[in-house]
């Protein structure tokens, strides 16, 4: 039994607390003996902890890696130097910690997080990375207790939890620091700096553009680290395996909380950034016509998709879908700027918004070529230039099809 089905069709009330899976853990016994990297914001989690495994990995080290969410199989959520966790011994740890989801009430994903503590344990990883689910301050991952935390950036997301005003979000996210760790902040712009100004202690703080330094440029589909710099090591002109320019910055901030865990060795460096892959995010499926999957699904990543394919890729009709719990509104707007054609598709998920009101409202904002697809699958018998983004589960169904179809094949 995979966790999903377990959780399938039960409506779960969450109501922000770290007592549920605090409880569990301590009930469990659980104490990782491996050191953690967790890393939080709103946009480039994901990327930078794809960096950051590879990093780890390429120095030699057995490296557990926790993702969310999941686009294809719910075991993409529990890596080991790459690796999904194998379907039985998934099944065997739901299983085995079925009675303590119920009886601590665990949510699904503090029921994945406490399926990583254990994994990563019992197979004696050297380090984990955590990826933060939602904001910081309450989310269950703080439980893997780790030695260095990540913030990416604050932007617009998750406002009904998080609050609507970026102070708020900020404070929130800045949840995960711990005193006396590094604390690697990806901007030291207001509010993420001046926040953490008012709430870490000074010495903890490590600030892209203040004690770290990079730049990147993208030249067709190939992206570039131009530099990198620290007190540590230096690196040039590296190729860096995800595209788009902001990845740049995503692979700094690995470099920078690698830095802290062990020693940079600065060819282990470029090639573990050159071979990182991590999928849905930029990813060309297809070259001819050209089909790319991106998981921006918040209006400030769609804005960031939409200037780097202007700028690199030029005229591209997106694929969009939408979520009832995101600003997707706004996200249609930023794509009015890629297109004036657009593809809609119906999402099997329960969280998928009414396709007829993101229909009316794109013919509102100036679409003038509006289609609805009934499934994923058909994106794929669309003959002309696409780039599909609005929802991680949209990019899973489409992924998933052109992969049964293609039997594996991919383009780098």
């Amino acid at each position: 039994m995979h966790l999903w089905e377990l959780y399938k069709g039960k409506d779960y009330h969450i109501v922000p607390t770290l007592e549920r899976i605090e409880k569990a853990v301590s009930h469990l016994g659980i104490k990782p003996s491996y050191p953690s990297i967790q890393v939080g914001g709103t946009n480039g989690k994901g990327s930078t902890c794809a960096f950051l495994h590879e990093i780890l990995k390429e120095h030699g080290y057995k490296v557990g890696w926790f993702v969310s969410p999941h686009l294809q199989e719910e075991r993409e959520r529990w890596r080991i130097d790459g690796e999904l966790i194998p379907d039985e011994e998934l099944a065997r740890y739901v299983r085995e910690l079925k009675p303590y989801f119920e009886r601590f009430e665990l949510t699904y994903f503090e029921a994945c997080t406490l399926i990583a503590l254990l994994y990563f344990e019992d197979k004696g990883v050297d380090f984990a990375v955590f990826e933060v689910g939602m904001g910081g301050r309450w989310d269950a991952t703080k439980v893997c207790n780790p030695e260095v935390c990540v913030i990416t950036n604050i932007q617009r997301d998750h406002i009904r939890w998080l609050g609507s005003d970026c102070e708020s979000r900020a404070v929130e996210k800045l949840g995960i620091y711990r005193r006396g760790k590094p604390l690697v902040l990806g901007s030291m712009r207001f509010p993420l700096y001046t926040k953490a100004l008012e709430l870490c202690d000074i010495k903890d703080l490590s600030v892209a553009g203040i004690d770290f330094f990079c730049s990147g440029s993208v030249r067709g589909f190939k992206t570039w680290l131009e530099f990198y710099e620290d007190d540590r090591i230096r690196l040039e002109e590296v190729r860096l395996g995800l595209w788009g320019k902001y990845q740049a910055d995503n692979a700094s901030l690995a470099i920078r909380s690698a830095g802290y865990l062990i020693k940079l060795e600065e060819d282990k460096v470029k090639r573990a950034l050159e071979r990182t892959r991590w999928e849905g995010r930029m990813e060309l499926l297809r070259e001819k016509p050209l089909l790319i999957l991106d998981g921006a699904h918040n209006p400030d990543g769609i804005r960031r998709a939409v200037k780097e394919l202007k700028t690199h890729v030029g005229n591209i009709t997106p694929v969009f879908t939408a979520l009832k719990d995101k600003e997707w509104e706004l996200s249609l707007s930023y794509l009015r700027e890629l297109s004036d054609r657009l593809y809609l598709v119906r999402l099997k998920h329960h969280r998928g918004e009414d396709i007829s009101r993101v229909y009316k409202k794109a013919l509102e904002l100036g679409f003038r070529d509006v289609h609805i697809l009934d499934e994923a699958e058909a994106v794929l018998y669309l003959e002309e230039d696409l780039v599909v983004l609005g929802s991680l589960y949209l990019l899973g169904e489409v992924r998933k099809a052109f992969f049964d179809r293609h039997e594996g094949k991919v383009y780098r």
